[in-house]
């Protein structure tokens, strides 16, 4: 968990160094949405143990609500730059591998990230991108921090000058590499090996947002 926080606190750092303008604005913009879950493939040993591994099982990572904030600064583009911090308490499908399933797990994404906006008026079309990490933090199991990146399209809707409704829809990718044991830790030694692949999950987000 220190490594999240410290990503977390550089995240946070970058964000509040971005260049001085005499009218800045900034914003926060709570959000609450929809998971939908994710699947990884085990295997039975490493690449370098076996060439010829075999697929034993999945890890299904159940859909479920979610919920989060940006904290950011506007741009001129017209656009904006921000900090993302999401959270996703679920558990593991029924069916997942060596007794996953029912298990509670929270997926945490910290994100660094920004928006170009395509004004009509008061509605304005988006599109934004994001790169960061994702903390997964199983119930029973040892935690994990893992690189993600993020990209997505939305709209929001100025209903006065400092305040605004806004929904978007995210893809989020969480990388593994091609030599991979995650929820290491403990008498049990490493609960899972990984084929090298991508966590992909998509995100549904409606909330406010509200301009100083």
């Amino acid at each position: 968990m220190n490594n999240t926080v410290t990503v977390a606190a550089v995240m946070a750092s970058a964000l509040l160094a971005a260049p001085a303008q005499a009218d800045r604005t900034y914003f926060f913009a709570p959000m609450a949405g929809f998971n939908t879950g994710g699947t990884l493939s085990v295997t039975d040993r490493l690449p370098e143990e076996d060439n010829d591994r075999v697929k034993i099982g999945e890890m299904k990572v159940d859909s479920s609500e979610s919920f989060g904030l940006m904290l950011g600064v506007e741009t001129y583009h017209p656009g904006n730059v921000y900090l993302l911090v999401n959270r996703q308490s679920t558990e593991f499908e029924s069916g997942s591998y060596a007794g996953l399933g029912g298990q509670g797990v929270t997926l945490d994404y910290y994100h660094l990230g920004g928006s170009l906006f395509f004004p009509r008026g008061n509605f304005e079309p988006y599109v934004t991108a994001s790169v960061g990490v994702t903390y997964f933090n199983p119930d029973e199991l040892s935690s994990d921090t893992r690189g993600s990146m993020g990209f997505g399209v939305g709209a929001r809707y100025m209903l006065f000058k400092n305040l605004a409704v806004y929904a978007d829809i995210r893809g989020f990718a969480t990388f593994f590499s091609d030599n991979n044991e995650i929820f290491c830790g403990g008498e049990e030694g490493c609960k899972i090996r990984l084929e090298g692949e991508s966590l992909l999950q998509g995100q549904a987000n409606a909330g406010l947002m509200i301009r100083f």
